[in-house]
């Protein structure tokens, strides 16, 4: 697959147009459930539990949101309990939100407001696990692993859960004419006539590359060991890969 038939952000979100995320930071929770009938907590906890296998000392969630991912690794920390976790996001609002959620639940917890796309304060090779959940879609995926992989360090874990595709065709078709139906109508309700929120999630989730797709574009960028797992019949999908032990900052 070349450079140029590939569309590295899905959603076509520019955060520095559309604060979006930022007008509905308090009912984006609340969004999250609706949508999901509530099984994203499952998938963030799955994503979490395989975190702490890890036993990471310096772990950095981009694109935080509302702090889900940070709060269900805290749960598990018991298997790490020394671990440092920043927790960021380019969005002041949510940032707010997660630290409301998160504060004072561990000594190891910082929150810096990130672009994933330009970290410039974290340093190069000084990561040891990398974790974004479920803002791939909106965002370019090249710039994301390309910081990804400059931030962590050799040897160290990249994790991303994200929306996926259901390998039986007809049915992965159908569940995103139920997501047409159904997203514009809730997403309007709950976000209060915030169109703009359930339209960049529903082009990211058409749009978004299946599971090996993904893992491919995971490759490219220098990573190895990259591994999926598939969530509900794929719907969503947990990636996994590793930044090569002996690998300077840029990509091979």
């Amino acid at each position: 697959m070349k450079r140029e038939d590939l569309d590295y952000n899905a959603a076509e979100f520019a955060p520095e147009e559309d604060n979006v995320f930022g007008r509905i930071a308090g009912r984006y929770d609340r969004l999250c459930d609706i949508f999901s009938f509530g099984i994203h907590r499952q998938w963030k906890s799955k994503m979490a539990r395989a975190m702490a296998r890890e036993q990471a000392s310096f772990i950095l969630d981009v694109a935080s949101g509302t702090g889900d991912i940070p709060l269900r690794y805290l749960r598990q920390k018991k298997r790490n309990p020394d671990a440092r976790l920043l927790v960021s996001d380019i969005c002041p609002e949510m940032l707010e939100v997660a630290q409301g959620k998160l504060e004072g639940k561990d000594d190891g917890l910082r929150f810096k407001v990130l672009n994933a796309y330009d970290m410039a304060s974290i340093e190069d090779n000084s990561v040891d696990l990398y974790s974004i959940s479920f803002a791939m879609k909106i965002c370019d995926r090249e710039l994301v692993l390309k910081e990804a992989f400059r931030v962590l360090k050799p040897g160290g874990t990249f994790f991303c859960l994200e929306a996926s595709q259901i390998p039986i065709r007809f049915i992965h078709n159908a569940y995103l004419a139920y997501m047409d139906w159904c997203m514009p109508i809730i997403g309007r309700l709950a976000a209060e006539g915030d169109a703009s929120a359930y339209q960049y999630l529903l082009k990211g989730v058409h749009d978004f590359p299946n599971q090996r797709e993904l893992a491919e574009e995971i490759r490219r960028y220098g990573f190895m060991d990259v591994s999926f797992e598939s969530l509900t019949f794929g719907i969503t999908a947990l990636h996994r890969a590793v930044k090569p032990p002996f690998a300077g900052v840029g990509t091979p």
